[in-house]
Protein backbone atom coordinates (compact mmCIF):
# COMPACT_ATOMS: atom_id res chain seq x y z
CA UNK A 1 0.00 0.00 0.00
CA UNK A 2 2.98 2.48 0.99
CA UNK A 3 4.38 1.53 -2.49
CA UNK A 4 1.20 3.29 -4.15
CA UNK A 5 -0.88 0.41 -4.62
CA UNK A 6 -4.59 0.32 -4.32
CA UNK A 7 -6.11 -2.12 -1.80
CA UNK A 8 -6.97 -4.17 -4.76
CA UNK A 9 -3.67 -4.18 -6.03
CA UNK A 10 -2.51 -5.39 -2.43
CA UNK A 11 -5.12 -8.39 -2.00
CA UNK A 12 -3.64 -9.42 -5.62
CA UNK A 13 -0.13 -9.29 -5.26
CA UNK A 14 0.24 -10.06 -1.54
CA UNK A 15 2.14 -13.19 -2.29
CA UNK A 16 5.04 -12.00 -3.96
CA UNK A 17 5.81 -9.84 -1.85
CA UNK A 18 8.73 -7.78 -4.05
CA UNK A 19 9.36 -3.99 -4.22
CA UNK A 20 7.68 -2.54 -7.00
CA UNK A 21 8.14 0.56 -7.23
CA UNK A 22 6.48 0.77 -11.18
CA UNK A 23 3.58 -0.57 -10.17
CA UNK A 24 1.14 0.32 -12.90
CA UNK A 25 3.75 -1.49 -15.46
CA UNK A 26 3.54 -3.88 -12.61
CA UNK A 27 0.26 -4.90 -12.84
CA UNK A 28 -0.92 -4.62 -16.47
CA UNK A 29 1.98 -7.16 -17.33
CA UNK A 30 0.59 -9.38 -14.17
CA UNK A 31 -2.38 -8.95 -15.95
CA UNK A 32 -1.13 -9.80 -19.72
CA UNK A 33 -0.02 -13.29 -17.64
CA UNK A 34 -3.58 -14.27 -16.72
CA UNK A 35 -5.40 -12.88 -18.91
CA UNK A 36 -5.85 -16.19 -21.00
CA UNK A 37 -5.78 -18.42 -17.96
CA UNK A 38 -8.93 -20.12 -16.81
CA UNK A 39 -7.40 -21.54 -14.16
CA UNK A 40 -5.86 -18.43 -11.42
CA UNK A 41 -5.34 -21.26 -8.90
CA UNK A 42 -4.88 -24.96 -8.20
CA UNK A 43 -8.63 -26.44 -8.87
CA UNK A 44 -10.55 -29.31 -10.74
CA UNK A 45 -13.94 -30.08 -11.20
CA UNK A 46 -13.66 -33.13 -9.91
CA UNK A 47 -12.27 -31.37 -6.49
CA UNK A 48 -14.83 -28.86 -6.71
CA UNK A 49 -17.96 -31.91 -6.70
CA UNK A 50 -16.50 -34.52 -4.09
CA UNK A 51 -16.47 -30.93 -1.44
CA UNK A 52 -19.95 -30.31 -2.92
CA UNK A 53 -21.11 -33.69 -1.95
CA UNK A 54 -19.76 -33.43 1.40
CA UNK A 55 -21.37 -30.99 2.32
CA UNK A 56 -24.56 -32.60 4.80
CA UNK A 57 -27.10 -30.25 3.52
CA UNK A 58 -28.28 -28.94 0.27
CA UNK A 59 -27.78 -25.33 -0.16
CA UNK A 60 -30.12 -22.35 -1.26
CA UNK A 61 -27.88 -19.68 -0.92
CA UNK A 62 -23.78 -20.13 -1.91
CA UNK A 63 -21.71 -16.75 -1.70
CA UNK A 64 -18.20 -17.90 -3.99
CA UNK A 65 -15.61 -15.64 -2.46
CA UNK A 66 -12.67 -15.29 -4.98
CA UNK A 67 -14.50 -16.92 -7.65
CA UNK A 68 -12.16 -15.74 -10.15
CA UNK A 69 -13.50 -16.68 -13.87
CA UNK A 70 -16.06 -19.23 -12.09
CA UNK A 71 -15.02 -22.61 -13.19
CA UNK A 72 -15.71 -23.59 -9.61
CA UNK A 73 -18.94 -21.37 -9.70
CA UNK A 74 -20.36 -23.71 -12.54
CA UNK A 75 -19.61 -26.61 -10.30
CA UNK A 76 -21.69 -25.63 -7.46
CA UNK A 77 -24.38 -24.03 -10.11
CA UNK A 78 -24.36 -27.53 -12.31
CA UNK A 79 -25.11 -29.55 -9.07
CA UNK A 80 -27.09 -27.91 -6.90
CA UNK A 81 -30.29 -25.34 -6.89
CA UNK A 82 -28.87 -22.73 -4.99
CA UNK A 83 -28.51 -19.27 -6.40
CA UNK A 84 -25.13 -17.96 -5.98
CA UNK A 85 -23.47 -14.72 -5.49
CA UNK A 86 -19.89 -14.35 -6.88
CA UNK A 87 -17.20 -12.03 -5.09
CA UNK A 88 -13.85 -10.97 -6.90
CA UNK A 89 -12.18 -8.07 -7.12
CA UNK A 90 -10.98 -8.43 -10.81
CA UNK A 91 -13.88 -7.12 -13.06
CA UNK A 92 -12.50 -9.02 -16.25
CA UNK A 93 -12.72 -11.97 -14.53
CA UNK A 94 -16.70 -11.44 -13.16
CA UNK A 95 -17.28 -10.72 -16.56
CA UNK A 96 -16.03 -13.58 -18.09
CA UNK A 97 -18.26 -15.86 -15.07
CA UNK A 98 -20.89 -14.11 -16.29
CA UNK A 99 -21.02 -14.67 -20.23
CA UNK A 100 -20.69 -18.70 -18.70
CA UNK A 101 -23.55 -18.32 -17.23
CA UNK A 102 -25.09 -16.76 -19.87
CA UNK A 103 -24.22 -19.78 -22.31
CA UNK A 104 -25.16 -22.10 -19.76
CA UNK A 105 -28.65 -20.74 -19.33
CA UNK A 106 -28.61 -19.97 -15.57
CA UNK A 107 -27.62 -16.03 -15.60
CA UNK A 108 -31.05 -15.68 -12.98
CA UNK A 109 -29.36 -17.77 -10.58
CA UNK A 110 -26.10 -15.71 -10.49
CA UNK A 111 -25.24 -12.29 -8.48
CA UNK A 112 -21.71 -10.67 -9.16
CA UNK A 113 -19.94 -9.03 -6.60
CA UNK A 114 -16.80 -6.40 -7.61
CA UNK A 115 -15.35 -6.14 -4.00
CA UNK A 116 -12.98 -6.70 -1.56
CA UNK A 117 -13.24 -10.29 0.74
CA UNK A 118 -12.62 -8.15 3.61
CA UNK A 119 -15.47 -6.13 3.51
CA UNK A 120 -18.24 -7.89 1.92
CA UNK A 121 -21.27 -6.14 1.77
CA UNK A 122 -24.04 -8.74 3.01
CA UNK A 123 -26.23 -8.83 6.02
CA UNK A 124 -25.43 -11.32 8.46
CA UNK A 125 -26.48 -14.77 8.17
CA UNK A 126 -27.58 -14.33 4.32
CA UNK A 127 -25.86 -17.71 3.24
CA UNK A 128 -25.87 -21.17 3.72
CA UNK A 129 -22.67 -22.22 2.25
CA UNK A 130 -19.35 -20.58 1.57
CA UNK A 131 -17.30 -21.39 -0.81
CA UNK A 132 -13.63 -20.18 -0.87
CA UNK A 133 -11.13 -22.41 -2.93
CA UNK A 134 -7.66 -20.96 -2.70
CA UNK A 135 -8.42 -17.61 -1.86
CA UNK A 136 -8.76 -17.30 2.18
CA UNK A 137 -5.11 -17.14 2.42
CA UNK A 138 -5.13 -13.52 0.55
CA UNK A 139 -6.75 -12.21 4.06
CA UNK A 140 -5.17 -14.84 6.53
CA UNK A 141 -7.20 -17.82 7.26
CA UNK A 142 -7.67 -17.20 10.69
CA UNK A 143 -9.08 -13.29 9.74
CA UNK A 144 -11.34 -15.14 7.12
CA UNK A 145 -12.25 -18.28 9.43
CA UNK A 146 -13.43 -15.40 11.61
CA UNK A 147 -14.83 -12.45 10.15
CA UNK A 148 -16.82 -14.79 7.58
CA UNK A 149 -18.78 -16.83 9.93
CA UNK A 150 -21.50 -13.93 10.49
CA UNK A 151 -22.44 -14.13 6.98
CA UNK A 152 -23.54 -17.86 7.60
CA UNK A 153 -27.03 -19.23 8.79
CA UNK A 154 -27.69 -21.66 11.83
CA UNK A 155 -25.99 -24.98 10.38
CA UNK A 156 -24.59 -23.15 7.74
CA UNK A 157 -21.53 -24.48 6.10
CA UNK A 158 -17.66 -23.53 5.03
CA UNK A 159 -15.83 -25.12 2.45
CA UNK A 160 -12.01 -23.43 2.45
CA UNK A 161 -8.65 -24.98 0.12
CA UNK A 162 -5.78 -23.81 1.58
CA UNK A 163 -1.84 -24.80 1.05
CA UNK A 164 -0.81 -26.40 3.73
CA UNK A 165 1.88 -29.19 4.51
CA UNK A 166 1.70 -32.96 4.46
CA UNK A 167 4.50 -33.84 6.33
CA UNK A 168 5.91 -32.93 9.49
CA UNK A 169 9.42 -32.78 8.10
CA UNK A 170 9.72 -30.89 5.02
CA UNK A 171 12.85 -30.99 3.42
CA UNK A 172 15.02 -27.91 3.56
CA UNK A 173 14.49 -26.00 -0.03
CA UNK A 174 10.31 -26.18 -0.17
CA UNK A 175 10.46 -25.19 3.49
CA UNK A 176 13.22 -21.99 3.09
CA UNK A 177 10.44 -21.53 -0.46
CA UNK A 178 7.28 -21.57 1.31
CA UNK A 179 8.73 -19.86 4.71
CA UNK A 180 9.21 -17.06 2.68
CA UNK A 181 6.57 -16.71 -0.02
CA UNK A 182 3.92 -17.92 2.46
CA UNK A 183 4.92 -17.35 6.46
CA UNK A 184 1.49 -18.52 7.59
CA UNK A 185 1.60 -22.03 5.81
CA UNK A 186 0.24 -24.59 8.63
CA UNK A 187 0.23 -28.30 8.96
CA UNK A 188 -3.55 -29.51 8.76
CA UNK A 189 -3.64 -30.31 12.27
CA UNK A 190 -3.26 -26.57 13.40
CA UNK A 191 -5.08 -25.06 10.14
CA UNK A 192 -8.52 -27.94 11.63
CA UNK A 193 -7.84 -26.58 15.47
CA UNK A 194 -7.94 -23.09 14.12
CA UNK A 195 -11.04 -23.99 12.65
CA UNK A 196 -12.50 -25.59 15.69
CA UNK A 197 -11.31 -22.50 17.88
CA UNK A 198 -13.44 -19.86 15.55
CA UNK A 199 -16.49 -22.07 16.47
CA UNK A 200 -16.77 -24.53 13.37
CA UNK A 201 -17.25 -28.28 13.49
CA UNK A 202 -15.33 -29.91 11.27
CA UNK A 203 -16.92 -32.34 8.83
CA UNK A 204 -14.02 -33.95 6.52
CA UNK A 205 -11.30 -33.16 4.73
CA UNK A 206 -9.16 -33.78 1.63
CA UNK A 207 -6.18 -33.23 -0.28
CA UNK A 208 -6.48 -31.63 -3.69
CA UNK A 209 -5.29 -33.54 -6.75
CA UNK A 210 -2.44 -33.31 -8.84
CA UNK A 211 -5.13 -32.65 -12.09
CA UNK A 212 -5.77 -29.70 -9.62
CA UNK A 213 -2.26 -28.25 -9.38
CA UNK A 214 -1.73 -28.98 -13.41
CA UNK A 215 -4.53 -27.20 -14.34
CA UNK A 216 -2.94 -24.33 -13.35
CA UNK A 217 0.78 -24.81 -12.84
CA UNK A 218 0.90 -26.63 -16.16
CA UNK A 219 -0.95 -24.31 -17.84
CA UNK A 220 0.61 -20.89 -15.75
CA UNK A 221 4.42 -22.33 -17.51
CA UNK A 222 3.01 -22.56 -20.50
CA UNK A 223 1.83 -19.40 -20.60
CA UNK A 224 5.08 -18.24 -19.12
CA UNK A 225 7.02 -19.61 -22.17
CA UNK A 226 4.77 -17.77 -24.97
CA UNK A 227 4.96 -14.56 -23.75
CA UNK A 228 9.11 -14.88 -22.46
CA UNK A 229 10.34 -13.64 -26.36
CA UNK A 230 7.69 -10.43 -25.91
CA UNK A 231 8.54 -9.47 -22.28
CA UNK A 232 12.27 -10.27 -21.49
CA UNK A 233 12.40 -7.80 -18.90
CA UNK A 234 9.32 -7.95 -16.91
CA UNK A 235 9.43 -7.68 -13.46
CA UNK A 236 5.76 -9.48 -13.23
CA UNK A 237 6.71 -12.24 -14.86
CA UNK A 238 10.26 -13.17 -13.47
CA UNK A 239 8.41 -12.99 -10.42
CA UNK A 240 5.38 -15.32 -11.44
CA UNK A 241 8.17 -17.30 -13.02
CA UNK A 242 9.67 -17.67 -9.82
CA UNK A 243 6.54 -19.41 -8.51
CA UNK A 244 6.59 -22.19 -10.73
Amino acid sequence: MKQGFSEKEALRLKWLSKNMNEHDVYMADFMTVYETLEYWGPGSESDTQKALELVPKAPSRILDIGCGKGLATKVLAEQSEAEITAVDNEQSALDRLTERFEQLGMSDRLETVNGSMTELPFPNESFDLIWAEGSAYIMGVENALKQWKSFLREQGYLVISDLVWQTDTPSKEPLELWSQEYPDIQRVDTRIEQMKKAGYQVIEHFPVSEKAWLNYYGRLEKRITELEPEMPSSTALKDIQHHC
